[in-house]
């Protein structure tokens, strides 16, 4: 495949918001008079625009996850969250001594509150890049607990039943990336291309193996094979979430660590792809308590991105106005992989909470509803 590179061009679109696209080019260096716009910008405006009002959510603990694990795949199958896959650990409080990958699946249907165990995935996997299209789960890459995985599963619902099938492999390793979907394509931030544990226990993880390439796969003709894209700029990383509202994919936060021993580097970074235009812009920055806990998980609702933090608190995120406003928090602090919008309510379960210290697989489900203005 051809390598593409990014190529940063300074613009900014209205009298408070500044953008910098990104171009296709053969240089990774901002142009100074980038930067003097930036800094004439943000010392001569304060962002006094209005804020616009804040989504007001109504949330609740439900039903536990009878089967908790993090770095999951999740989408809504046949009206229900559905969660396949991802990690857990062996061991007791205060002594985790292993992680496991799971093939675990699990349906919960938030109008009955039940969690139903669907057929298990046909491996184990976990830090998969995952979507749904056309009421189908797309499961891309990940690692099995023994290597890389690059098989591409699916999981439908056919008939009462659920029923997982290959949809072909990937040319590439991913890793803690991020696909979104639109239409039926679908759309793969690869993140690491190998799983770099701390220790032989599976402690998480260097990223010195990112990359920052961004490919693309119709699920309608699979064999015209997957596209490159342009990269997203700046630095690599791994960690980060996605989203997209149907027009852009939105990329938020990440991590970069190459030794055990180095400081971990953490984004504040919002970028964008705009999928008509075929560039990358640089976004606001997220508010800095929404990183705690690791890059927020996001979810585009009623015009707006949600972004749920590990510490009960959330944002959310004007698309078009570019602001962001604090929201009604969880009930409980967890870091949350993945939020559904289902049925008109706002679903998520599993990821990790700190009741029991680092390495605890939360249980906790929780649903919210849009409240009335």
């Amino acid at each position: 495949m051809k390598q593409l590179k990014p190529q940063i061009v300074c613009l900014y679109r209205s009298n408070t918001i500044l953008e910098a696209l990104i171009m296709l080019g053969d240089t990774m260096k901002t142009p100074l008079t980038c930067v003097l716009a930036i800094l004439m910008i943000t010392g001569a405006y304060s962002l006094k625009a209005q804020s616009p009002k804040p989504l007001s959510i109504k949330w609740a603990e439900s039903t536990p996850f009878p089967a908790p694990t993090a770095g999951y795949a999740a989408g809504v199958i046949g009206g229900r969250l559905v969660i396949a896959g991802g990690t857990y650990w062996e061991g007791t409080k205060g002594r985790w001594t292993k992680k496991l990958f799971s093939a675990s699946t699990q349906a919960f249907d938030p109008r009955t509150r039940k969690w139903e165990k669907l057929p298990d995935a046909p491996i184990p996997f976990g830090y998969a890049a995952f979507t749904t299209v056309a009421n189908r789960l797309f499961v891309l890459g990940g690692h099995t607990g023994a290597g890389v995985n690059r098989k591409i599963f699916t999981l439908r619902k056919k008939g009462d039943h659920y029923v997982w099938e290959q949809f072909g492999e990937m040319p590439f390793n991913s890793l803690f990336g991020g696909a979104v979907s639109v239409g039926k394509t679908i759309y793969v931030l690869s993140g690491s291309t190998e799983f770099e544990p701390f220790d032989s226990a599976g402690t998480c993880c260097t990223t010195k193996t990112a990359t920052n390439t961004l490919f693309a796969l119709d699920t309608a003709h699979p064999q015209r094979g997957w596209r490159q894209l342009t990269p997203y700029p700046g630095a690599v990383r791994s960690f980060f979430s996605t989203e997209t509202d149907g027009k852009s994919i939105w990329m938020f936060g990440g991590i970069f660590q190459a030794e055990h021993k180095d400081s971990a580097t953490k984004f504040d970074e919002v970028l964008r792809y705009d999928l008509d235009k075929k560039q990358w812009a640089i976004m606001p920055p997220l508010p800095a308590a929404s990183l705690e806990g690791g890059a927020p998980s996001p979810l585009f609702v009623e015009g707006k991105i949600l972004l749920v933090s590990g510490t009960k608190r959330v944002w959310q995120l004007d698309p078009r106005k570019l602001q962001y406003s604090e929201v009604s928090p969880l009930p409980e602090a967890a870091s949350v992989d993945k939020f559904v919008w289902l049925d008109h309510m706002i679903v998520g379960a599993g990821g990790e909470n700190s009741l029991e210290g680092p390495r605890r697989r939360s249980e906790w489900t929780f649903v919210g509803w849009l409240e009335a203005k």
